[in-house]
């Protein structure tokens, strides 16, 4: 999986994504997200990480996302999605379904269940805008990203 070129959109699957200097990687979801799309976007956040020597943020937009997997949501959890979970500084989704919502909810609390320790700012926002406004304070040099519980 070649890491996605700044400011260029890529596409993987149905999906785009793209990495934004320094630390943030933004995908736009289109229909079903399979093990296989989930796996690609691991492997960015990873590059992404290594690349950036500190945390990345996720910001999805997922306003014509179709259904998680089963094989997707058994990729969140496992032990390559470890080191994304140690470098990943917050997250923001944009226009996600009420159902989307409970299934980002669900797959964020296995997570949690798995590093307790390490909660991570997430928003659901209805625009981009806001996602970046969310994001933006996590961003800057020097801030604590990690909340305990």
């Amino acid at each position: 999986m070649r890491v996605p070129p700044s400011e260029r959109w890529e596409a993987f699957g149905t999906h785009l994504h793209r990495i934004e200097h320094p630390d943030l990687y933004f995908v736009r979801i289109r229909g079903d997200v399979l093990g296989d799309d989930m796996r690609t976007q691991i492997a960015a956040l990873r590059a992404l990480a290594k690349r950036s020597g500190g945390s990345v943020f996720w910001m999805a937009d997922v306003t014509a996302m179709g259904t998680v997997t089963t094989d997707a949501r058994r990729a969140t959890a496992a032990h390559e999605f470890a080191a994304v979970r140690a470098s990943l500084g917050g997250s923001a989704i944009i226009g996600a379904s009420f159902t989307a919502r409970v299934v980002s909810t669900l797959i964020m609390r296995a997570v949690r269940a798995l590093e307790p320790h390490g909660i991570r700012p997430v928003a659901f926002v209805e625009t981009e805008a806001e996602a970046r406004a969310f994001l933006d304070p996590f961003r800057r040099p020097g801030a604590d990203v990690a909340i305990t519980p």
